[in-house]
């Protein structure tokens, strides 16, 4: 199921009006998303202080930045995510609003699984493990509470969203 054309997307019930307009205005294009992303990542260093919580985010939603390397480049590629604190752990959800393919970070994450995490302030070095098919199944409920929108957008494509536990190695 092709989730590129934002106008036949069904509104989903937990959403006002004026809410999926702006959801659609925000993913219409991966551009968009991309784009949007980089200046999230410029405000969360410049004012790092409550995104894990929501309280100092833009959306209020607990946001992350993960860097990863570049498959190709083997650069750091920073961008910021939504996450669910699970114990110890971080879990972030590669929905990429439901487009049909796999969002960058995942795909560079699959060659390297060594990455790093930004919480605030705080800074670790982390190991990025895919969840086991029974955690996935233990977890959508919680990851709805946070972010409703990640199983609406996973009803709207044919591909399961990858789902990642971030382990923390260090605190740098």
């Amino acid at each position: 199921m092709a989730t590129d054309n934002r106008d036949n997307l069904p509104k989903p019930d937990f959403m006002t009006e004026e809410q999926f307009e702006w959801l659609k205005k925000a993913t219409a294009s991966l551009d968009q998303i991309r784009g949007d992303a980089k200046a999230d990542v410029e405000r969360y260093k410049a004012n790092p202080d409550g995104w894990s919580t929501g309280k100092g985010s833009p959306s209020g939603l607990p946001t992350l930045l993960l860097t990863t390397l570049g498959r190709k480049s083997g650069e750091k590629r920073t961008t910021p995510l939504v996450f669910l604190q699970w114990g110890e752990h971080m879990v972030i959800v590669g929905s990429l609003a439901g487009y049909d393919q796999d969002p960058t970070w995942y795909t560079n994450m699959k060659t390297n699984r060594t990455c790093w995490v930004q919480k605030d302030r705080d800074q670790y070095v982390c190991i990025g493990r895919d969840v086991t098919d029974a955690e996935r199944k233990s977890l959508w409920p919680l990851l709805d509470q946070v972010f409703p929108a990640w199983g609406y957008f996973q009803k709207t494509t044919d591909r399961p969203f990858p789902m990642v536990s971030l382990e923390i190695q260090k605190k740098l």
